[in-house]
Parts: C-alpha cells; sequence; structure tokens
C-alpha cells in the first residue's frame, strides 16, 4: 500500500535520530470505522428483531396497502441507511490504508519537511469527523423512521369484511360513469345554448344597431323639420313683434303728442280761466313755448273781460255822444239856425223804428246796436256798429274798440293754441 519498498529489519530497529521533527506516537484512539460498524451491526439486529417479533396475517386479504407501502419505504431508507454505512466502511479501509502508509511513514527516516504530510493528516482528520457526524446523521435518521413506524403500527388495523363489496365498488363506478356522460352532454349542451345564445345576442345587437340608426335618422329628419319650423316660427314672431313694436312706438307717439296736446289744453283751460277772470296771464304762459303775441302782452297787465268793457261802454259811449256835436258837419263846416235846432232837438228826442232810427241821431242808434250786441256777448258785432260811427264818435270809442278788439285776439290765439 505505500510507494516507497519496507523498511530492512536494522533500520526499524535503528532508534531515532535525535533531531528528528516527528514526535512520538501517543496512545491509541478508538477508531470511528468500528464505531460505525458496530451501530450499522445494532440497527440491523434491531431491524431483524422487529421483522422477527411483528406479527404477520397469512390472508392475502389481510394486508393493507398503505401500511405495507410505508414498510417498504422504510425498508428503503434501512437500505439507504445500510449503503451508507458500506460507504462509510469503504471510507474506513482507505482510513486503515492511510493510517497504514502513515506508519510507513513514520518508520522512514526524518523527512526533510513533514507539513504537507500533516496537512494531509488535518483533512483526512476533519474527513473523519464529518464521515463521524454523517453516521450520527443516519443513526437520527434511522430513528426517526422507527418512529414513524411505531406510529404506523400503532394505528388501527382496517377489516376489509367491513368494506364495500366489489360489485358496489364497480356499480358506483358505473354510476360515476354514467354521471359523468350526462355532465359531458350537459355540458355540451351548455354550449351549443351559449353558442345560440351568443348568436342570438349579436343577431339582436345588429338589430339593435340597426334600428338606433334608422332612430338616429328619423330623429335628424324631426329635428330638422323642428329646426325649420322653429325658425319659421320665429320669422313669424318676430315679423309680428315688429309690427307690434311699430304700432306701439306709433301709440306712443300718439300717447306723447295726446300728453303734449292734454298739457296744451290744460294751459289753454289756464289761459281761459285767467281770461275771463282778468287776471295776468304770466303763470299759464310758462306751460306754453312760444306763446302767441297776442297772449303774450297780458303777461304781467290783467286782460279786459266782457264784463269789463259792459261796465265801460256807458263812459265810451258818452264820450262818443260828446265828441259827437250837432252843429258840425261831417265836411267841418257850420249849420244853419234850423239845422242845428232839428239837431238838438234829434239829441233829446229819437225815434225808433226797432233797430233803425227814423228820428234823431245816427250816431246814438249804432251805439245803441253796439250795446245790445255787447249785452248779447257778440263783441265783434259790437266793433261793427261801432265802425259805422261818424270819425269824431268812433275816435273817441277807439280806447275800448282797442280793449275789445285785444280781447277778441286772445280768444283767436287760444283757439288756435287749443286746435294746435
Amino acid at each position: 500500500m505505500s510507494d516507497t519498498p519496507d523498511p530492512t529489519p536494522a533500520q526499524a530497529a535503528a532508534p531515532p535520530a535525535r533531531n528528528s521533527p516527528v514526535a512520538p506516537p501517543g496512545p491509541r484512539r478508538l477508531d470511528p470505522a468500528a464505531v460505525m460498524i458496530g451501530v450499522g451491526g445494532v440497527v440491523l439486529l434491531l431491524a431483524l428483531w422487529w421483522l422477527l417479533v411483528t406479527p404477520r396475517s397469512t390472508a392475502d386479504g389481510g394486508v393493507d396497502p398503505v401500511r405495507f407501502a410505508r414498510v417498504e419505504e422504510r425498508l428503503a431508507a434501512l437500505e439507504g441507511v445500510r449503503g451508507d454505512i458500506g460507504a462509510l466502511n469503504g471510507r474506513v479501509q482507505q482510513l486503515m490504508a492511510l493510517e497504514g502508509r502513515m506508519k510507513t511513514l513514520e518508520d522512514r527516516p526524518a523527512p526533510p519537511d513533514i507539513r504537507p504530510l500533516e496537512a494531509q493528516v488535518t483533512n483526512l482528520s476533519e474527513r473523519a469527523a464529518a464521515a463521524e457526524r454523517g453516521a450520527a446523521q443516519a443513526a437520527d435518521r434511522a430513528a426517526a423512521n422507527e418512529r414513524r413506524l411505531q406510529e404506523l403500527e400503532a394505528r388501527p388495523v382496517i377489516d376489509p369484511a367491513k368494506l364495500a363489496p366489489r360489485e358496489a365498488v364497480d356499480a358506483l363506478s358505473g354510476r360515476a360513469d354514467r354521471l359523468a356522460e350526462r355532465i359531458e352532454a350537459q355540458a355540451a349542451r351548455a354550449e351549443t345554448q351559449e353558442a345560440e345564445q351568443a348568436r342570438r345576442l349579436q343577431e339582436a345587437a345588429r338589430q339593435a344597431e340597426q334600428r338606433e340608426a334608422a332612430a338616429g335618422q328619423q330623429a335628424q329628419q324631426r329635428l330638422a323639420a323642428l329646426e325649420q319650423g322653429v325658425q319659421q316660427r320665429l320669422a313669424a314672431l318676430d315679423a309680428q313683434l315688429g309690427q307690434r313694436i311699430a304700432a306701439l312706438e306709433q301709440a306712443q307717439q300718439r300717447l306723447a303728442a295726446i300728453e303734449g296736446r292734454t298739457a296744451r289744453l290744460a294751459a289753454v283751460d289756464a289761459l281761459r280761466a285767467s281770461l275771463v277772470a282778468g287776471q295776468p296771464l304770466g303763470e299759464a304762459l310758462g306751460r306754453i313755448d312760444q306763446a302767441p303775441p297776442a297772449l303774450a302782452r297780458f303777461a304781467a297787465v290783467p286782460p279786459p273781460t266782457e264784463a269789463s268793457l259792459r261796465l265801460s261802454f256807458e263812459e265810451a259811449a258818452q264820450a262818443a255822444r260828446a265828441a259827437s256835436d250837432a252843429a258840425m258837419q261831417p265836411d267841418g263846416s257850420r249849420a244853419g239856425v234850423v239845422d242845428s235846432a232839428l239837431s238838438r232837438l234829434g239829441g233829446l228826442v229819437t225815434i225808433r223804428r226797432g233797430d233803425q232810427v227814423v228820428w234823431g241821431d245816427a250816431a246814438e242808434a249804432e251805439i245803441e246796436r253796439a250795446r245790445r250786441a255787447l249785452e248779447a256777448g257778440d263783441v265783434e258785432m259790437s266793433l261793427l256798429h261801432l265802425e259805422k260811427l261818424p270819425p269824431p264818435a268812433r275816435a273817441a270809442m277807439q280806447p275800448w274798440a282797442d280793449q275789445a278788439r285785444a280781447l277778441l285776439a286772445a280768444r283767436a290765439a287760444l283757439r288756435q293754441l287749443a286746435a294746435g
């Protein structure tokens, strides 16, 4: 087993050199290989004892397949342990060979350097320790398998007589097969129904899309028609609204005109009341733009009235009579004695036939007609009669006639304002 030749007896008997670095061999330890072999033998003995002690049933129907399979697994595990033990034995033999080589090396003379051998020995020691640990683990696994086997043995044994007969199992299998076939048939029918339902759903969806498209077109057409109708109605309403607005504007214009006319009439009424009362027209004229001159002249001066004209008519008539001298001719020449006497007699006595003076002063007749017209309220007729007076009498009546004409002009201006 060693590569070097065995030493001679003389060399073996020679004492070691004094300066040799190899230490003397120490006391021999317990061989780990022997320990592993002993442990494996004990395990095998225990397995054989268990096989011999455990009762076996001769009937084939009483064998539990599960338990038998577990036992076979346990035996296979034990076979694995046996293989591990064989491997350990091989390693032990290798270690023995290495020990022989180590002894041979120890018997050799001191080599120059044995540190590599020491490293190898250390590695071998570590491998031996690892092998010991593996053996311990194998022993632990064997103990665990033993415990599991005991637990399996402690379980109750199944009685085959209590199991269902094979015919019932076959019937149950047949029923299960028939149920499986029915389930498959139902699944096929369900798939067919699902396919038919999917086809119907697709057809319904297509029809719904077509209906939706048709409804959308109809809705668009109706919407367009409604928009056109609404636009037409809006145009008609706009036209009607324009007409109504125009009518309203005209009504507003008429209303403004009526309001203006009403204000004008109110101002005219105020002017008429002031004119009748003989009061100044300044306050009433403030409501009228561009008052007529016939009214503006009486803004601060009281205007004449019919009553004042009637009251002042007698005084003006007396002045006209005084101005009408009977002794004077119309051409300014002096009348004769007879004419003068007749004139004085006519001034004293006046004979009338209605409004016509038959005997007396003609001026007196016109003045009388003017008085009657004034009393009747006809100022214009009164002025017409006064125009027929002789110049001296007409000149005497001129102030009164001016007042009367001013009153007539104011009334005419009021009528124009009221009509305007």
